[in-house]
This record gives C-alpha cells, structure tokens and sequence, in this order.
C-alpha cells in the first residue's frame, strides 16, 4: 500500500495523507537499541553539570556494521569510549573491551567500531562524558535561594521530543525500545526517583547516596527520567500496584487529596481499555517551575501547585485536566508510542480526549460533554492562528483536536465498538510503535468499519466544516425544508517546497437531525455529500416547536442558524446535549432587547440541572438591561457552584450601576472562592477605579492558590495607579514576578515613582527578585517605540 502510493506519485504534487502514509517521516538506524546502563553524579548546581558513564547495548541489523551513531547534544564532551563486540554465536561472548574512536558533528555521536560487526552482532559502547547543562536543554537545575519559599535546590530531566539526548547519548527518536538502569549519585537529603523499580539505595548516612532504578520493560528513550530533590514519598495502592506520590515536605499534607484520585483513573482507564495498567508501579514527583507535566514512563513529573483546601471549589485544572492526561500516557505514548513526530497525536490526543471519558464514568454525560466543551473552545483558538491537521509535521493542534475526533469516532461507531477497537490497538502494538494507519487499521479489524473518508478529513487534512442553516415549514404538506451550506474556505498556502495542507471544501459524513412539534417529535439521520444541500424532511404534522441540526453534537463544526426566540427558548429547555446549549445560549445573549430571550436565561440560570448551563446562562445576561438582569444575577451569586458565582460576578462587571458595584463588592468580602474573589475584585476596579484602591491594595497581599486574586490586583494595579498601590507592588516584588512587570509597565508610562522602585530592586538582596526585575525592564523596553 505504502510502497504503490510511493511510486504512483513520482511528478505529482504529494497530499498530506500520501506524504504522511509514505513513511518518510520515520528515522532509519542501523541497529537495535536493546539496553542502557546510565550512570551520573558530581552534579555542580554552580556550573550546572555533572559527569556522566553511559553503557549502551545495540544489535546489529546490517552486515559490515562499521559505526553506530547515537544522538548526544553538543555541549556534552565525551572523555573516551570503549566497546565490546560479540558474533551472534551465545557461546561466542563478548570481546575484551577496546578503547574507539569517535567524532562529534554537530549533536551526534559517532563510534568507529574496531572490528566491522555482522548482522545480528551485539555491540556495547562506554561512553564516559561530561556535561555542561544550558538550563532547560535535557535537564533543569534550582539552586535553594534564602528567603524564597517553595523553591527547594533540585534536578530534574524535561525529556520530551527533543530533551534527554542534551544528557545522555542514546537514540532519541520513539521508533525504538530499550530497558534501562539509572544509577545517580546524590547528596544527602534528596530524593532520587526514576523509572521502574527502586534496587538499591547506598550510602553512609551524612554522605552521598547513590540510588539504582531499573526500567525492566521497554519503552522509547525520551520517557528517561531523572528527579533529585528533597521530598517526602506519600504511597498507596491501585490493586497489586505501588503508587508514590513524591512532594516537597511542605506539601505533604496536601498530597493525597490531590493525588489520591490516582486509582480510581487507573481503574477506570483500565475497565474502558480491557488493558490493565502496564507498569510496575507508578510515581507523580512534583517540581518547581514545570511546563505542566511530563508523561515519563511509570514516573510522570508535574510542576508543584498542589491545591488547597479551598481551591477545590474552582475545579482546578491539576485535578480535572492535569492527572487524569498524564495517568493516560501510561497506554497511550508509554505502551504504544507513535513511530515519528508527525503522529504524535497517537499520544497526545489519545491522552487528552482519555481525561473526558474518565469523568464521564465518573459523574455522568455532561461532566463528559463538559470536559470536551472546553476543549472545543481551545481548539477553536489554536485552529484561528494556525491551522493543521491531527497527523502532520509540526502540527498545533494535537492536543484538544485529537481529543474532540476521537470523541467523535465513538459517536460514530458506538461505546462498545469504539472500544474494541482501542483494546486492539492497544494489545496489537504493545511495547511497541505505531502509525495513525495502523489505528484505522485496529477499527476495521475490531469492527469490520473501513473509515478511510473519516480518516482523511480528520486526520491527514485541517479545518472543520462552517455550516450555515436554515430551515422553512410547509404546512401545506408537513415538511421541513433543511437547506444546509458548507461554507469553510481552502486558504491554506504551500510551503517553500511546494507543499500544500488542505481544508476539505465539503466534510462528508452522516448527521442527525431533530424536529420537535406538538404533535411529536421526528428524527432523520442525514447525509452530508455537497457543499450546499436541501433535505426534504416529510411527517411534520405541525409547526416545529425546534429544530436542533446536528443532534448529540457529533460533528466538530461551527454553526450559523437563525431560528425565532420561541424555538431557541424551547431548545434551551429540552436539548439534553450541553453543546448545543451553549450554542444556544450564546444565540440568546446577543437579543438584549428580547424579552423572551431574557426569560429563558433567567430560567436556566435559575433552575438548569448542570452547573455549565446555569454559569453560561449567567454570562449571557452581561449585556442586557441592569433592571432586567440583576434579579437573576443575584440569584447565581447564591449559586453552590463557584463557578456559577464567577461568571455571575463578571456579568455584574458588564451590567454596571451602583447596585452590580454593591454586589460584587459583597462578593470580594464574603465569598470563599478564590476564583470568585479574584473576578470581584476586577469587576469592582472597573465599575469604579477610584473607589477601589483600598480594595486594590487589599488584594496585592491577599494570598490565594496560584495567586489568582494577586494577579487581579496587579492588573487593576496597573490599569488605574496610584502612589499607595506602587508601594503595594513594590512590597510583593519577591513573591512574584508579575509585580516587577507591573512596575516596568508604569514606569514606561512615566510613573517616576514605578521607576524609582525598579532601579532600587535592581539591586535587591535577593537573587530572584534582582532577576524578575532586570527580566521586567528588558521587556518594558523591547515594546517601547
């Protein structure tokens, strides 16, 4: 198949399927990776380096192998190498170990073997190296800074696409395995975790240790993991497995609230996959400064803001997003990981779209919906600045795409078939690699379903479909009328080779349709096959009380359908689907003069079932009428639900007057959200600046998780300055940086007294604010004019 597509393409222009169905995008190596011992120690906080002992086991797949080649980051200097050779032959053995000869273009690492090896041959190199680290290239070091919490001195390895070939010499594309030992060398008092299981822990006590971990199954080279640090392990169990949670002694208290959802995701992810959890054990270690998380096989790190106690009220993303992702990757990227970049939404999207399907078991369809609703908007973000496909070259969008056509693949195929076809993708590459082919594949041989048409508009091209809607009721003969318009555009330009990505002018596929009347309910499922089509809809037998295109939101779209107040507000009422309530909420708050639209938010806002709806309904009343809107607005402000709160309080910012200003103002006081307290003290500085400051002031020492209300502060800071709140920025300069860059904004306005207070800080006792303040200022100046 791959081959015919190769040759049938010789002077024609590639599509982003054949190119990707190709295979080119797979890395060729002459040898297996089979294991690596992987020693480190001396670690210099100062210089950032350490020194490193590498053993690598390969087996030849050419004969007259002369030379293996491993990817090592430039600024690693190798001291020498020696390597040991054997035939294929058991009894043969390994050869006396021989000092070779190597070169280093560019970050690769070439050994000239001594002796050329047949197919089949082992081959063990020792690399002895040190390593001059730029932070963040393949590790990450903190130094203890006085004075400065929750920032303990550790190390800890990024990994990902590119990373741990910046520390160790290894194969650093996914598309071969290894097992693995790490073995590092720590001061006293810190942690070392890895993968796989602990084997020993030595040293005298007062003294450096040195800890061995073994990664006994195999699994791609930037899963490596290394954390060392001063922490304190949590531990639990799912079933016969071990679980770590590693945090820093401050936050043990906080940890297994947090964490302790962990085996109820691997139970679950477990019951949906019909594949148990496939490592022998799991640990999540925590760490400063973090991207987020880090998927390391049977070891994921993830960035050190555990929740408090109240935190919990504002869903935070840690808990609904963050675990539930990473714990994912453990089946989707560790397990079966994809062969080359260009399908890294094999993992990624996998991961993501797994998150929404865990609170699904958990809570229901619309903590399902929920969950995929948000990633619907960010996608909708990501797709506006840069549009690609799922499976691409540098692809954007992998992350909430994937999980959104995957959420419509078992639309289409149905929760029972859906998940036959990830069990057998999941058992038929284990341990091993794969291709968005080979998931096409897995379906049609769990189902019998040949979706190549979804697949190539899916995954190998870009965009979504735009429909425009409309309906019309003949009662002369009971029919609707549906005339559906695709109206997407294909804009996307070729690359500097000629190269084009393209968005489908017409998305095919079966949608259904729902028709409500007073004389029942009619239901079609449709066609797509034209970029404009009218469907004729008969056994209408009276006027559609609604008409919702696109019934349980099965396709990812865009619509534009103008229907009358009436049928919205029934829609609003009866549509079980949280998409197209939201949709239809949207379509409401833009008819601020519509008293029928007004009542139905009010309704929602008042007595809808789901959190969501009552919390969107809220935002949608923003731009009616204060008369109108207050009454229901301060019925959410009494909402159970912080987040109904929130967006009842950021309405109020919008409707204004003296009573919203009164409301919010009640909320910043009495409200035990957060997040809720964060959006008050906004709103109240925007309803009136100047009657604020104390509030302001208030505010920028008000401690908060992830310093929400803080950072409300700083901006209403900024927004409206006055001499007391530049001294309440100045006294929070070393609890973060977002107060240096608000000193900087000021004085680039002229604000002499933000001026004076930078170049005061500038040399600050403390090394962290001196950075945060030079940072600010560099930046300040970069957008001057």
């Amino acid at each position: 198949m791959r081959c015919f597509l190769v040759v049938q393409l010789v002077g024609a222009q590639q599509t982003n399927a054949e190119r990707i169905l190709s295979g080119r995008d797979t890395p060729s190596h002459d040898y297996d990776l089979i294991h690596q011992r992987i020693e480190v120690r001396n670690f210099d906080w100062d210089a950032t380096a350490f020194d490193g002992l590498v053993t690598t086991t390969v087996v030849s797949m050419r004969p007259g192998l002369d030379s293996i080649v491993l990817d090592m980051g430039h600024r690693l200097v190798v001291r020498g190498v020696t390597v040991a050779q054997s035939g294929r032959k058991p009894s043969a053995g390994m050869s006396s170990r021989l000092s070779a000869h190597f070169a280093r273009p560019g970050d690769t690492l070439v050994v000239r073997l001594p002796r050329s090896a047949a197919q089949g041959d082992s081959i063990q190199l020792t690399i002895d190296y040190t390593g001059k680290i730029t932070q963040g290239r393949g590790l990450y070091f903190f130094k203890a800074e006085p004075g400065r919490a929750h920032r303990p001195q550790q190390i800890y390895s990024g990994g990902g696409t590119d990373g741990n070939p910046n520390w160790i010499p290894t194969y650093g594309a996914p598309n071969d395995k290894e097992t693995w030992e790490l073995v590092a060398t720590a001061p006293s008092g810190f942690t070392v975790v890895s993968n796989g299981r602990q084997i020993s822990d030595v040293g005298a006590k007062g003294k450096p240790h040195t800890v061995t971990w073994r990664q006994e199954r195999p699994a791609s080279t930037y899963l490596i993991s290394l954390v060392i640090a001063p922490l304190v392990k949590v531990t639990e169990k799912w079933r016969d497995t071990p679980l770590a949670y590693y945090v820093y002694p401050e936050d043990a208290p906080l940890a297994r609230r947090l964490f302790g959802m962990t085996p109820d995701v691997m139970e679950t992810y477990t019951r949906l996959t019909g594949v148990k959890y496939p490592w022998p054990q799991y640990a999540q270690t925590t760490v400063t400064d973090f991207v987020g998380g880090m998927e390391n096989v049977g070891a994921t790190t993830l960035v050190d803001w555990l929740p408090d106690g109240r935190a919990y009220q504002d869903r935070p993303w840690y808990r609904q997003s963050l675990i539930p992702h990473e714990l994912a990757h453990q089946w989707f990227g560790n397990l079966v990981t994809t062969e080359n970049w260009v399908n890294y939404w094999l993992n990624e999207g996998m991961a993501e779209f797994m998150g929404g399907q865990y609170w699904g078991s958990k809570q229901g369809r619309l903590a399902e919906e929920d969950y995929y609703l948000d990633e619907y908007r960010q996608f909708l973000t990501i797709d506006a600045r840069r549009r690609s496909p799922l499976a691409a070259f540098n692809s954007n969008n992998v992350y909430s795409k994937g999980a959104l056509v995957l959420e419509m693949l078992k639309q289409q195929l149905g929760p029972e078939r859906f998940w036959a076809a990830i069990h057998r993708y999941l058992t038929g590459h284990a341990y091993g690699n794969a291709l968005t082919e080979d998931f096409r594949r897995a379906v049609l041989e769990a189902t019998g379903q040949n979706l190549e048409w979804f697949w190539r508009q899916w995954m190998y091209q870009a965009g979504y479909p735009e429909f425009v809607v409309t309906s019309a009721y003949d009662s002369s003969d009971g029919s609707v009328a549906l005339t559906v318009r695709q109206v997407q555009m294909d804009t996307l330009r070729a690359d500097t080779t000629g190269f084009r990505i393209s968005t489908p002018l017409v998305f095919t596929g079966p949608i259904n349709l729902w028709i409500a009347t007073a004389k029942g309910d009619v239901r079609r499922r449709l066609q797509l096959e034209r970029r404009e089509q009218v469907f004729q809809i008969s056994g209408v037998r009276a006027q559609p009380s609604m008409v919702v295109f696109d019934d349980n939101n099965a396709l990812l779209k865009t619509l534009t359908f103008e229907q009358p107040t009436p049928m919205l507000a029934t829609q609003l009422a009866r549509d079980p689907n949280l998409w197209n309530r939201s949709w239809v909420i949207q379509q409401l708050s833009r008819r601020v003069n519509d008293s029928l639209a007004l009542a139905a938010l009010s309704r929602a806002v008042r007595t809808g079932e789901y959190y969501r709806i009552r919390a969107e309904a809220a935002l949608g009343l923003s731009q009616f009428p204060a008369t109108s809107a207050l009454p229901p607005l301060e019925v959410a402000l009494r909402d159970t639900s912080a987040t109904v709160r929130e967006r009842a309080v950021e309405a109020l910012g919008s409707v204004g007057g003296d009573k919203a200003r009164g409301l919010v103002v009640a909320a910043w006081k009495r409200d035990s959200s957060y997040e809720v307290r964060a959006s008050a003290l906004a709103a109240a500085a925007a309803l009136d600046s100047a009657g604020s400051k104390e509030l302001v002031r208030t505010g920028l020492s008000t401690p908060s998780y992830r310093n929400v209300i803080q950072n409300a502060a700083i901006d209403a800071a900024v927004a409206a300055p006055d001499s007391a709140i530049v001294d309440g920025l100045e006294k929070i300069l070393g609890d973060q940086r977002g107060a240096a860059l608000a000193l900087a904004a000021l004085a680039r306005r002229g604000d002499t007294q933000a001026l004076t207070a930078l170049v005061r800080h500038k040399d600050d006792t403390r090394a962290w604010v001196r950075r945060w303040v030079l940072d600010a200022i560099d930046q300040q100046v970069e957008k001057t004019p």
